[in-house]
């Protein structure tokens, strides 16, 4: 009785596309937040309340619920703490007042309190609540929470330095239930997150001065974003009509005392729809710039993207002037191009305490506003964010895939020898014997190093060959034809490779089996190359070639000016060329396409 009396006064609907199959192999939770949240600077202190409704469209009954409590990572004693190799981050040894954490204070269902349980125990990112009735398939649940956050003063993905606070991970995230059951793992430093997508209503009471940067649109309340603008920028686009009218939640947490901010507070109510995560960051000396993508949700509806910029006071040779916030637009533009119209109504770009980036959904977190930093983040609001892969079991489909969109681009811009230096790091370790699958769960590489050169490096030059193998028109439309089936839903490596031999009409399973899922190289050399002049005066060829290693691969062959592809998967071919002049060299990959592990026996000179 308890389910049904609180759906009377909080209805669940569905937060986006109801994704099932045909043959119900596939679908996705349903998730509501409602939360209120109350920054406390003076005790560097988060306080929060949330109402949470989840639907059930699995087939199975659930008899528990999992959150994250990701803050809890960045303490002693978390999974990531034991686990972190690199002596800048050691959180283990990390003082009482420079901590992380994140404490679930209530849980409760109707009138019944929920207990927490930790299973990863003494690591809390992961908490256990044991329903008091069973969840049936299609039935919804409604809790209420409690909770204490606070980042700690060592940057990792979340921070806080003096009035800015990066909250990147702050609320309990229900873990995802899919087909292979609770995905309720731990954080560790290798790989980073896996969400439901959901409905956010959020609030935050902040102090006057604050200036706000998140996921979603403010509906009401001010961000900060015109005081910190100059006089003479224009208004900023708030975006508050796009999902026309939101009505007040209709069963707030209460965490507030009172309907009003109290004096010198004020406070921002920021909404999102089919979103998977939801950050934010605050600092009253942010400096704002905005501006807008003119995009289209079809050929006759043009729409108008909304793009703000924060950063810090000092940064304006690098940040302002409208540098990070082109480079924003362009990178922005540009995914558009590759996959389709973007879903969200805005997308800020923020500079964070830590270097380096993270993603989240219409936010990006970045240390600097470099145009490489600024095109990855943004890349992952398509590859994570609205592909939405689960990173810590396959890191390599969003993190390598946002590098190739990256490295795409800068080809693009200045030609193929961005691509030198990549080949030349993950060839060194080809040759190395050392490297492990880029397939295997991030926290499975047996080091940080190694993970980054797997799930980055190495698996960017994989998309890069698997374009080359496909070609450049049918490689865009496997990109926009996985968009268009998979946008807002998750995805894995069977989507990918199920679509793409269906879009090229070829079997692909060698291709992803060798380079994701083996640690054989690639590696041809120049054998035997005989000539000889024939009657007409034209030269003819032939050029032995070895294959060394042991994955396969079409390899392009060029004598003298012509250039053939040799696809034999035989240890040994044969290659017969004729051209109009003698041959002064016969070259293998000549574009230096292919990850070989060793390139010094491609290209041999046949005279002056």
């Amino acid at each position: 009785m308890w389910l049904a009396a609180t759906l009377l006064f909080f209805p669940l609907q569905a937060v986006g596309p109801v994704r099932q199959d045909e043959a119900g192999g596939y679908w996705q939770q349903d998730a509501v937040y409602t939360i209120e949240a109350e920054l406390d600077e003076g005790a560097e202190l988060l306080r929060a309340a949330a109402i949470f409704a989840y639907r059930n469209r699995s087939p199975d009954t659930l008899d528990v619920l999992y959150f994250h409590l990701y803050l809890n990572a960045f303490r002693p004693n978390s999974l990531w703490a034991r686990t972190e190799q690199r002596p800048a981050f050691d959180f283990q040894s990390l003082p009482p007042e420079d901590q992380a954490f994140q404490r679930l204070t209530r849980a409760r269902v109707g009138g019944t309190e929920l207990a927490a349980e930790y299973p990863y125990a003494p690591d809390s990112t992961v908490v256990r609540l044991a329903l008091p009735v069973p969840l049936a398939p299609g039935d919804s649940v409604v809790l209420e929470l409690e909770w204490e956050a606070r980042p700690s003063t060592l940057c990792r993905r979340q921070c806080r330095s003096g009035r800015h606070y990066d909250f990147a991970q702050w609320y309990p995230r229900i873990a995802v239930y899919d087909r292979g059951g609770w995905q309720a793992h731990p954080l560790y430093p290798q790989g980073e997150f896996y969400g439901e997508f959901a409905r956010y209503d959020v609030t935050l009471d902040l102090a006057a001065d604050q200036v706000v940067g998140a996921t979603g649109v403010p509906l009401s309340g001010d961000p900060g974003w015109r005081s910190a603008s100059s006089s003479s920028a224009p208004e900023p686009m708030y975006q508050r009509a796009w999902y026309g009218v939101v009505a007040p939640p209709r069963s707030p947490p209460r965490l507030f005392r009172s309907d009003e901010a109290a004096p010198g507070r004020k406070r921002v109510r920021f909404y999102a729809e089919q979103v998977h995560h939801f950050a934010w960051s605050v600092d009253p000396a942010f400096l704002y710039e905005g501006g807008l993508l003119e995009a289209r949700t079809s050929d006759a509806d043009p729409v108008e993207i909304s793009i703000h910029v924060l950063y810090r006071p000092g940064d304006e040779a690098t940040w302002g002037g409208g540098i990070a916030l082109e480079r924003t637009i362009g990178a922005l533009r540009w995914l558009e191009e590759v996959f389709g119209s973007y879903p969200y109504p805005q997308l800020t770009n923020l500079h964070r305490l830590e270097g380096g980036g993270t993603e989240f959904p219409m936010l990006v977190m970045n240390g600097s506003a470099s145009e490489g930093l600024i095109f990855h983040e943004v890349s992952h609001q398509y590859v994570h964010g609205i592909l939405a892969n689960n990173e810590w079991r396959e890191a390599w489909l969003d993190e390598g895939f946002a590098e190739f969109l990256t490295t795409w681009f800068q080809e693009r811009q200045v030609g193929p020898g961005v691509w030198t230096r990549k080949l030349e790091r993950a060839a060194m370790l080809e040759r190395s014997g050392i490297t492990e699958p880029v397939g295997t769960p991030a926290e499975e590489f047996s080091s940080f190093p190694m993970y980054g050169a797997m799930a980055y490096t190495k698996a960017s030059l994989i998309f890069r060959m698997l374009r080359e193998l496909l070609g450049e028109d049918t490689f865009r439309l496997l990109l926009r034809e996985y968009y268009a089936r998979y946008r807002l839903r998750h995805v894995t490596e069977d989507d990918l490779r199920g679509l793409a031999d269906e879009v090229s009409g070829r079997s692909l399973g060698w291709f992803f089996d060798a380079w994701l899922h083996g640690t054989e190289t690639l590696d041809y050399a120049i054998g035997d190359v005989e000539m000889e002049v024939r009657a007409d005066g034209t030269w003819r060829t032939f050029v032995e070639i070895h294959r060394l290693g042991g994955i396969w691969m079409p390899i392009a062959v060029r004598v003298g000016d012509v250039v053939v592809m040799a696809e034999s998967r035989e240890p040994r071919q044969l290659v017969e060329v004729v051209t109009r002049q003698r041959p002064r060299i016969v070259e293998l990959d000549p574009a230096a396409l292919l990850l070989e592990a060793d390139r010094s026996n491609n290209r041999v000179r046949t005279g002056r």
